[in-house]
């Protein structure tokens, strides 16, 4: 893997109300959106061959695939919901942190897959929401993920949204690649991404999620090009459920701690969520 010089950098302090900013945008005006935004981030690390053996190599996504998708979900919907320093979010932070602590992952890594939080739902947000996300919330979006960082002990992240940004796409230049696990991934939560879709587009949705990456990534993952009346029917459609949707009053939250999910049917505690016990992967 090709490392990325980041700059040794101090953030400045966060304006005051950026959890909430950020919390209303991912959990109510634009719910649907982030969730797509979030589960391309999480396809886009498979598109980093060292990451992508290591997620394989755990077993969680291939043998366990409903839980770890349901676990990772609720963490992150946890943390966005509290904020990182209430106390559900700080035993989500010290869970994270445990699991992880037990794999050899690169601080570029870590930074990398930080930045798909932060990038990858605000592009699809910007394409397809109702509208385009206000300079406040992208600085919002960007503190709330530092600080999250910060906390998981994530260093030298850029201190500003352009900075972190070039430093992610050249990061992407450098090491996407295909590998074998790539692959392995795919074929084992392909399903999990319909329900996301619209419900237009739920019966198309494995059609609709491989037009919906950009070629690099899927060129990396190993996944067809969907012919181009595909892609078009599918963006198109996007973009007409984003300019219905802005005429809309905002839906009630998308996300309610404690809930039912199919893995969890009479809901769950946090200390529920993750792999009991963390097991070791061999290194890449």
């Amino acid at each position: 893997m090709t490392s990325q010089a980041a700059p040794r950098t101090g953030h400045p302090h966060p304006p005051a109300d950026h959890h909430a900013v950020y919390r209303q945008l991912a959990l109510r005006e634009f719910g649907a959106d982030m969730r797509i935004g979030l589960n391309l981030a999480f396809y886009r690390t498979f598109a980093v061959p060292a990451i992508a053996r290591l997620l394989a190599d755990t077993g969680e996504m291939t043998e366990r695939t409903r839980k770890r998708a349901d676990d990772t979900g609720l963490m992150m919907y946890e943390l966005i919901a509290h904020g990182p320093h209430h106390p559900r979010g700080r035993q989500v932070i010290a869970s994270l942190n445990r699991i992880h602590r037990v794999y050899d992952i690169t601080p570029d890594e870590y930074r990398y897959v930080l930045g798909t939080f932060v990038f990858i739902p605000t592009r699809w947000i910007d394409r397809y929401g109702p509208r385009r996300l206000r300079p406040h919330e992208r600085d919002a979006t960007w503190h709330f993920w530092c600080e999250v960082g910060r906390l998981m002990n994530v260093r030298d992240v850029p201190d500003t949204w352009d900075g972190f940004e070039q430093w992610f796409n050249a990061f992407e230049q450098a090491n996407f690649g295909h590998d074998d696990a790539a692959t392995r991934l795919i074929d084992a939560t392909r399903d999990l991404l319909a329900t996301r879709f619209p419900q237009a587009l739920r019966r198309w949705a494995g059609a609709a999620s491989d037009a919906l990456l950009d070629e690099d990534v899927r060129r990396a993952l190993g996944v067809p090009r969907p012919g181009i009346g595909v892609r078009v029917a599918v963006r198109g459609l996007l973009r007409i459920d984003g300019l219905v949707r802005r005429f809309k009053a905002a839906p009630p939250d998308v996300f309610t701690p404690g809930q039912a999910t199919r893995h969890y049917p009479g809901g769950y505690a946090i200390e529920d969520l993750g792999p009991d016990p963390v097991r070791p992967a061999a290194r890449r």
